[in-house]
């Protein structure tokens, strides 16, 4: 009886494990061009990210909490140098229902000659 409250409890939370990794909005950052960059800042209606040394041709991933507002993202592409070489703004449409965002995924791409494009699925 033990083993099965274990092995349904450790199932559970692996389930949940998996599903937080699937359905949290998450914000990716692909670098397409070949150069490295120091930091890409992010700050969201009530929250801020930042992914640092980002690599050449390299992406990664940071997940974050729904917002559950409307407001603006500004971001900041900072070199190696320490400059900003990009910076921009667009709007986020959040909604107050906790499930409205989630599977939600930000992309951005950043290209040759400084260029970020933005895409949401």
């Amino acid at each position: 009886m033990k083993r099965r409250i274990a092995f349904g409890l450790c199932l559970f939370i692996m389930i949940s494990a998996i599903a937080y990794h699937f359905l949290s909005p998450k914000v990716v950052v692909d670098n397409q061009s070949d150069k490295s960059y120091s930091a890409l800042n992010f700050s969201f209606p009530s929250n801020e990210l930042s992914f640092s040394a980002i690599k050449p041709r390299s992406r990664q991933t940071i997940y974050f909490s729904p917002q559950k507002q409307i407001g603006l993202i500004t971001y900041q592409l900072i070199s190696d140098s320490g400059n900003t070489v990009a910076q921009g703004q667009l709007s986020y449409i959040g909604d107050e229902s906790p499930l409205a965002e989630l599977g939600t995924t930000l992309t951005f791409t950043i290209k040759e000659n400084y260029e970020i494009s933005f895409n949401t699925d």
